[in-house]
């Protein structure tokens, strides 16, 4: 059952993660090891110049291998060099990808969550939108859920906005840490003040209600 959403590292039982990958990626062992696939355009890895070559081999993807079980990371990032005009065209087009093949977008967000929430207004998804390796405080994590976001927590996590956020939208992931995810997710269980049995059982719901397309 997949309970990591989002992870760099394959663990030692894939079928329990969702590996993120873009089209740097396609020659690793992971690549082949993999599960469940994440697949997206990363904005720290995209020039205007091959944004056709990765929107194709992504596509490509998405109509031959039934691992795809999300898009992405994909999104916004004012910290990298990627000038920002092309990681809004790039995002886009990836959400246009999320819609037809009607599968969830992970959403890479740094500094932009002004842009992010009128992106999503301006072209009112129906498939979800998750918020990976979400650090931000409890007023941010209330306005992106008012936006009707899931947020996916790692181990750099707020504890008080790891309290804050409402089971139904929340999930969990390892990111680019070799941490367990069940570690982490007992982390979250003791901030929460909940039993881990009963959160471990939530965040297995919320990913294969999300991904089990």
């Amino acid at each position: 059952m997949l309970l990591d959403i989002h992870t760099h590292h394959l663990p030692e039982q894939p079928e329990t993660a969702l590996w993120s990958c873009c089209m740097k990626n396609q020659n690793q062992p992971e690549f082949s090891q993999a599960r469940w696939i994440s697949a997206g355009i990363h904005p720290w890895f995209l020039t205007i110049r091959d944004l056709p070559m990765q929107l194709a081999w992504l596509e490509s993807l998405l109509s031959t291998d039934s691992r795809v079980a999300a898009i992405g990371e994909a999104g916004l990032d004012k910290l990298c060099s990627t000038p920002f005009e092309t990681q809004i065209q790039a995002f886009k087009a990836v959400i246009g990808l999320s819609e037809r093949y009607r599968l969830p977008l992970i959403v890479h967000a740094v500094k932009c969550f002004n842009e992010l929430i009128a992106l999503k207004r301006e072209t009112e998804p129906s498939q979800a939108w998750i918020i990976h390796g979400f650090r931000g405080k409890k007023e941010l994590a209330h306005s992106l859920l008012q936006q009707g976001f899931y947020l996916s927590v790692g181990e750099k996590f707020n504890p008080e906005t790891v309290k804050a956020i409402p089971e139904e939208f929340l999930l969990a992931e390892t990111d680019e840490s070799r941490k367990d995810i069940r570690t982490l997710v007992r982390q979250m269980a003791d901030i929460r003040e909940e039993p881990y049995d009963m959160l471990l059982a939530r965040l297995f719901l919320n990913a294969g209600r999300l991904f089990n397309n």
